[in-house]
């Protein structure tokens, strides 16, 4: 019942939508039309309620456990605590889709009474609208409302069936981030609308300057967002998958780069255009700034860059190279997110081409040695880099066209480009906040690098040689790093006290060069060992004494998985570290395979991060490793051998007992025999007959492609030659992440720096409309 009103009421909200979009579209021409008006307005919020209470409703039937509703018991269990049970909501296809439009919706509320207040409301939110509308068709099509009856149609469930329980999230998803990373992402993604439909409200309405002042507080906040979300997914990351980093030029990864590249490109380019406008009283046409055919064309790419992130990652095309793909949805939505992006680019590209002429005579000519110039330079470095980036990203799409495997590139690809492209992005970012707008004093210039340069190249110097940087990629980083910081750090400082909200821009440039030195520190100077702890023994790892202290059971009352920490203890200089990786088993997976995560030291300085590969016993009884039909002797008497027949599975679901039938072999007789192991790994001796020899199931080596091929790894005991006592040991890679902290630091202070560019343009639009809007924002500190 409660599902039939939640897909009511996304219909019922397409409908409002529509209803607006149309509304608005039709006011722009009859703009003294009130109750048209009125009609969209009503629309317009009819469809957010009918989206807030259909997501409501999505929530209570995850809450309550409604598994009758597939979307609910797919991605939900009795099992999950009630902040993951709140994950759940988008953590699959259809509930994601519906958090992007409820945070589209939400965020529309805001842009409805903003829009309004600087008189673009109609040709504004009739595009807009037209986005809720395509996003809302969506969730129609691919409801997260539809029963397991129609989901399953084909498996002739019986009627009043209701599952136990759902299969719930996949452990690796039940950490903290799951509730703050997914969030961010889709409140960047819904808030990146913004600046597009102002692009193209300004195109409709011909004001092609008036747009950027108002349209550029929203840029800046989808630009913070958005990078804010991208690098807590890198966080995430680094906690939770053990392999060390926290970016792998992953596919899906850079399908939030890219847009997050081109609004960044976008902030600086709009940037220009307002301070290069012209000091008139004339009318706004007279007084546009550069760049202003570049400001619209970037505006549609990022809302485009945000569609072809979502197509990339939601239609399937990516399941086969990357971990984070969602699986395919069908034909019919794969078409419908070809559908959004092909009319996205031709509304947009459509209302560029349409006033092109009138653009094009809109062009001024800066010079070289302007911050202008420079600030195009960097952002057709961000550009470049965004290119790249959708190129590496697109290649499992484009190999298959010119008749090659589906494949991503390798990592290097990424890494060799960004050196360079990186260097010069740094570069430019030092240099530009040292020039002046619409030219420069060349002597101060000078006298300006004449200290910034120096002061680089010592702490250049200095990092090298106590840090032993040699390689010449790394010193040009690190020497582009220090440029920016230093040059940004003297800038900001020079107008932090006559207003702080002047120093934004600097704050995040520099944020950006204390993200790149941690960068270059965890990139090119991690150190890794590869160790085998035995319990009770004491191994040197980095000049630590490690020993291995054992297992210890967590989450007992989760009856649906078995999680250990292994505690191991790091002592040096009478200080004793505890760090604790975690192994895990869980009936997501029927047990097949543990779930491992590492377990992290935090250090000022630099990380200890011990990531676990293996556990198994070392001494104790001997193991043969034994193929189908294959024998061995027993190494404890050769008189004996054992034959491995096949595995019995017939006890893994009741008791959680995988068995393997053997044949012993005595000079008298042969016998059968099943050995049993828990699914965990642990197993018991069974005496077998009249011997004194005991067998166990110690291992199955399952092979994934051919599971016939499969082997068991069976233990061996004799009461008459004792084995010596077996001690439980777990292999690591430790690691030690350099100035690790120096990643997570910039990305913070740059956020920092966007929150303060935010409330200065912020401001300075205010204090723009209460001036009658007859003169281009003035800026003190440049």
């Amino acid at each position: 019942m409660l599902g039939d009103i939640g897909a009511f009421l996304l219909s019922l909200g397409l409908s409002g939508a529509l209803l607006s979009g149309v509304s608005y579209a039709v006011h722009i021409r009859r703009p003294a039309h009130q109750p048209l008006l009125n009609i969209a307005r009503s629309g317009f919020y009819l469809s957010v309620f009918c989206i807030m209470i259909a997501s409501a409703i999505l929530m209570y039937l995850i809450l309550t456990h409604q598994f009758q509703y597939h979307y609910v018991w797919s991605h939900s269990s009795t099992n999950l605590a009630r902040p993951f049970l709140f994950a759940a909501f988008y953590s699959g296809q259809e509930g994601s889709f519906l958090l992007w439009t409820l945070l589209t919706a939400l965020i529309g509320v805001f842009v409805i009474g903003y829009a309004e207040r600087y008189r673009y409301e109609s040709e504004t939110m009739s595009i807009y609208m037209i986005v809720l509308s395509l996003l809302t068709l969506i969730l129609v099509f691919d409801s997260p409302f539809e029963t397991i009856y129609a989901a399953m149609a084909d498996q002739q469930l019986p009627a009043g069936f209701v599952p136990e329980n759902g299969r719930g999230l996949n452990p690796q998803l039940e950490n903290l981030w799951i509730t703050i990373h997914p969030p961010m992402l889709f409140v960047g993604f819904a808030a990146m609308t913004v600046p597009f439909v102002f692009a193209i409200a300004g195109l409709l309405k011909k004001e092609y300057q008036r747009w950027i002042s108002i349209a550029l507080p929203w840029t800046l906040f989808a630009s913070m967002i958005l990078g804010f979300g991208i690098m807590l997914g890198g966080w995430w990351a680094y906690e939770t998958l053990g392999w060390g980093g926290y970016w792998a030029w992953d596919p899906v990864e850079n399908s939030s780069l890219i847009p997050w590249l081109i609004c960044v490109a976008l902030v600086h380019t709009m940037l220009v255009q307002l301070r290069t406008s012209q000091k008139s009283d004339g009318d706004e046409q007279s007084r546009i700034g550069g760049l202003v055919r570049t400001n619209v064309i970037l505006a549609v790419l990022a809302f485009a860059g945000i569609l072809y992130s979502t197509f990339l990652t939601r239609s399937g095309v990516l399941d086969d190279t990357s971990v984070h793909s969602f699986v395919a949805p069908g034909d019919f939505i794969y078409s419908i997110l070809q559908i959004i992006m092909g009319v996205f680019l031709l509304i947009g590209f459509g209302a560029i081409a349409w006033r092109w002429k009138d653009l094009k005579a809109r062009t001024l000519a800066m010079r070289t040695d302007s911050r202008e110039n420079w600030l195009g330079i960097g952002s057709a470095l961000l550009l470049a880099s965004a290119f790249i980036v959708t190129v590496g990203t697109s290649w499992p799409l484009l190999m298959p066209q010119f008749g090659q495997p589906k494949a991503k590139l390798d990592i290097s690809f990424y890494d060799s480009t960004h050196i360079w492209l990186g260097l010069g992005i740094l570069l430019v970012n030092g240099l530009s906040v040292i020039l002046q707008w619409k030219g420069s004093d060349l002597k101060k210039v000078l006298r300006s690098l004449g200290y910034v340069a120096p002061v680089a190249v010592g702490l250049t110097a200095v990092t090298a040689l106590l840090g032993g940087v040699s390689e010449i990629f790394f010193l040009l980083l690190l020497f582009g790093s220090y440029f920016a910081l230093v040059s940004n750090a003297i800038q900001g400082y020079r107008f932090i006290r006559r207003n702080w909200r002047m120093t934004g821009a600097y704050v995040a440039h520099a944020g950006l060069a204390i993200l790149v030195l941690g960068v270059i520190a965890t990139s090119g100077y991690s150190t890794t060992e590869h160790v085998q702890l035995v319990e009770g023994e004491v191994a040197e790892v980095f000049g630590y004494d490690v020993e291995y202290i054992g297992p210890i059971q967590i989450e007992k009352e989760k009856s649906d998985r078995e999680k250990y920490q292994h505690q191991i203890e790091f002592r040096r200089d009478n200080k004793v570290h505890d760090i604790r990786p975690v192994i895990f088993w869980t009936d997501f997976n029927n047990r097949e395979q543990s779930f491992l995560e590492p377990g992290i030291l935090y250090r000022p300085t630099s990380d200890i991060y011990v990531t676990p590969k293996a556990l198994a016993p070392v001494g104790g009884n001997p193991t043969v490793v034994l193929s189908k039909g294959e024998s061995a002797f027993v190494p404890l008497d050769s008189t004996y051998s054992i034959r491995f027949e096949k595995f019995d599975m017939s006890r893994a679901a009741s008791d959680s007992l995988q068995g393997a039938v053997v044949e012993v072999s005595t000079p008298d007789t042969a016998f059968y025999t099943t050995v049993y192991r828990r699914v965990d790994g642990r197993y018991r001796m069974e005496e077998i007959g009249e011997t004194d020899l005991r067998l166990g199931f110690a291992e199955l080596q399952a092979d994934k492609e051919d599971l016939a091929r499969s082997k068991a790894r069976i233990a061996m005991a004799s009461a008459s030659r004792p084995s010596p006592p077996e001690k439980r040991s777990i292999t690591v890679d430790v690691s030690v992440k350099p100035f690790i902290l120096l990643v997570w630091g910039g990305v913070i202070v740059m956020v920092i720096g966007f929150f303060l560019s935010i409330l200065r343009r912020r401001r300075e639009l205010v204090a723009l409309m209460r001036r009658g809007e007859s003169q281009k924002v003035e800026s003190n500190n440049d």
